[in-house]
């Protein structure tokens, strides 16, 4: 049995509607008072990623300011203009930009180019161009599977096809494998958490990306590495 590390059962996150009340200036602008309150209360090994859906260039700046070292984008094409904004951020590797939505083929050479990590690799197809990619572009990144727990109008591989993708990234030679990802089924957030630590350990894998504003302290009861906050953060999206 996987003893509970941080909280008790039951226990999700923060409020996401309200996070902590009377705090929210503007749903645009970076919370640090939030950002810090969390940062004191998770495990210091667990990382905080921003994700930074619909958010502008300043408010992602003020979250670096602030000490936030993990920037999540949905889309490749919202993510570039911003990269364009905060190059220098990126290219010095003051923080590290990861890919947390699904990645269509046409982005891929484009993603190649602006991510650190790519969080939602679905498929043998997908992996294999990206390390094309890389080669031609003279770069190793960082990347993760998606996993998806029987949830057919979402992106992700399945738990049974996830052996079969692993063994193929293995014989990449420009792509590091460093975890999983997932977003778990509405009502079913502690049985797929708790599976996902499974995996990590069955494949010796370094990184688990789980957890939203929500749910974070569940998914860090399961092992969570990198906790995704956007919403408790910055606010809901308008």
């Amino acid at each position: 049995m996987i003893e509970h590390r941080f909280c008790k059962p039951g226990v999700g996150g923060l409020n996401p509607s309200t996070g902590f009340k009377g705090e929210f200036k503007d749903s645009k602008m970076f919370n640090k008072i939030v950002y810090e309150k969390v940062k004191a209360e998770i495990p210091k090994e667990v990382k905080i990623l921003a994700a930074t859906k619909t958010k502008p260039a300043e408010s992602i700046i003020e979250a670096v300011n602030s000490g936030i070292k993990i920037i999540g984008e949905n889309y490749v094409q919202e993510a570039e203009e911003k990269y364009k904004k905060m190059s220098r951020l990126f290219k010095e590797k003051i923080i590290s930009f990861h890919l947390i939505g699904h990645l269509q083929s046409k982005k891929v050479r484009k993603a190649v180019e602006i991510f650190d990590c790519i969080e939602s690799i679905d498929s043998i197809k997908l992996a294999e161009k990206i390390d094309n990619y890389c080669q031609e572009l003279n770069r190793k990144i960082d990347i993760m599977i998606e996993i998806n727990f029987g949830e057919e109008q979402k992106s992700g591989v399945l738990v049974s096809e996830l052996p079969e993708l692993i063994e193929k990234i293995k014989t990449l030679s420009n792509i590091n494998l460093i975890g999983l990802m997932c977003i778990p089924p509405i009502g079913k957030e502690e049985g797929s958490y708790k599976k996902m630590e499974e995996l990590k350990e069955k494949y010796g894998l370094k990184e688990l990306s789980m957890g939203m504003s929500s749910d974070y302290k569940t998914a860090i009861n399961h092992g969570a590495t990198i906790i995704r906050l956007g919403t408790i953060l910055f606010g809901k999206r308008e």
